[in-house]
């Protein structure tokens, strides 16, 4: 069985929807469901779920710790807005966590400089926890492969500081900008992936506690397949549908390596390729498959991973649940796309703000009861 865990970055704004610094003391609360805690920049509270055993699990924790993140911020007079990044707001005007009580923070000041200080960006991050026999390294290398879908799925970022990037997803604009970042390279063995990590560590490249942080990595601590790559994105049923795409990718790709079925890996200049395509057009992109070196439309890029990894629902009554959720994925388009059709005319942002701050509020627990999840 794979566990599931997810951490997600949301954002603190005031009435008007800015970007304020949250200034809750002392430590951040833990709960049954998971716990809070700070990021470098103090307008972002990060949300950790407990480890899951099922995507309704997971959903149901994230959605109670997103309520208790807005009830934290509701008793100072603030808000949460969930995106992969603030549309207005410029990064010389966030404060940081620094300072002695900071080191951690500190030292990445220090050595990035404006690359830390303007990367105010929003991520959702799923951990994959698998048996201690699993193939994780033969798992990882060919879960890149769909690293760009899920990228796709996520898309909530076109706007930075007032302007219409013209992308789906600007947060890898700013992400991308720090070294060790992006698609990982293929690694032989794990035995080879942590070798190179603690060889970063003794030549001073990374600190002695930090692993890489690109789109998908070995955990250096949990031991977890850690796909960074998403967008935080408000739609609980979004996050359910991309936790339950990537758990059943990874279960077939085990399947399949144990059976001598699984594919040749990916070079990481192909899938960088079509990561590009999914964070200029999200869900309008066409995909490169590159085992036959064929151009696809979305709809059928989808469909055949479909019909791939479906098999691995429990019963038919969760893979016709996930099935219309694709569905309907496909045909609404990304929340980048909603965000663009509701900024169109508005140009003091003030409605946009708004509406940003309501998605997901109404509807979580609802959505994380849905029977169809189970």
């Amino acid at each position: 069985m794979i566990t599931l865990g997810l951490e997600e970055e949301v954002q603190v704004v005031d009435a008007r929807g800015q970007l304020v610094p949250h200034d809750f003391t002392g430590e951040l609360a833990a709960s049954g469901d998971g716990a809070m805690d700070r990021e470098i920049h103090r307008c972002v509270i990060e949300l950790k779920t407990r480890i899951c055993h099922s995507v309704p699990d997971l959903v149901a924790a994230l959605a109670t710790l997103r309520g208790q993140a807005r009830h934290r911020a509701a008793l100072q007079g603030q808000q949460i807005l969930i995106a992969g990044v603030h549309p207005t707001a410029r990064w010389q005007d966030q404060a940081m966590h620094l300072g002695p009580a900071f080191p951690h923070y500190t030292a990445l000041v220090d050595e990035y400089q404006d690359i830390a200080r303007s990367a105010f960006s929003f991520g959702m991050h799923l951990h994959l926890g698998f048996a201690p026999d699993a193939p994780r390294m033969a798992i990882m290398n060919r879960l890149r492969h769909v690293l760009p879908e899920v990228l796709a799925l996520s898309a909530s970022s076109p706007f930075f500081e007032s302007r219409d990037t013209g992308l789906q997803s600007w947060r890898h604009s700013l992400l991308d900008r720090y070294p060790r970042m992006g698609t990982p390279d293929v690694w032989t063995s794990e035995g080879e992936y942590v070798a190179h990590v603690q060889r970063l560590r003794r030549t001073g490249c990374i600190g002695p506690q930090q692993g890489l942080w690109q789109d998908l990595r070995l955990h250096h601590r949990y031991g977890t397949l850690e796909v960074r790559i998403m967008d935080t994105h408000p739609e609980l049923a979004r996050i359910g549908l991309i936790a339950t795409l990537l758990k059943w990718e990874a279960e077939t790709l085990q399947i399949e390596l144990h059976h001598g079925r699984a594919g040749p890996t990916w070079e990481r200049a192909c899938i960088d390729e079509n990561k590009w395509r999914a964070r200029r057009h999200g869900l309008a992109a066409r995909w490169i498959d590159w085992d036959r070196d064929e151009v696809l439309d979305t709809a059928t890029r989808f469909e055949r991973w479909w019909s791939r990894i479906a098999p691995r629902a429990a019963h038919a009554a969760e893979r016709h649940y996930w099935e219309r959720e694709l569905a309907d994925a496909l045909a609404e388009g990304s929340f980048a796309d909603r965000v663009r059709q509701r900024a169109e005319h508005d140009a003091r942002w003030s409605s946009t703000l708004a509406w940003m701050i309501a998605q997901g509020e109404d509807d979580e627990m609802l959505l994380a009861r849905a029977e169809g999840w189970s």
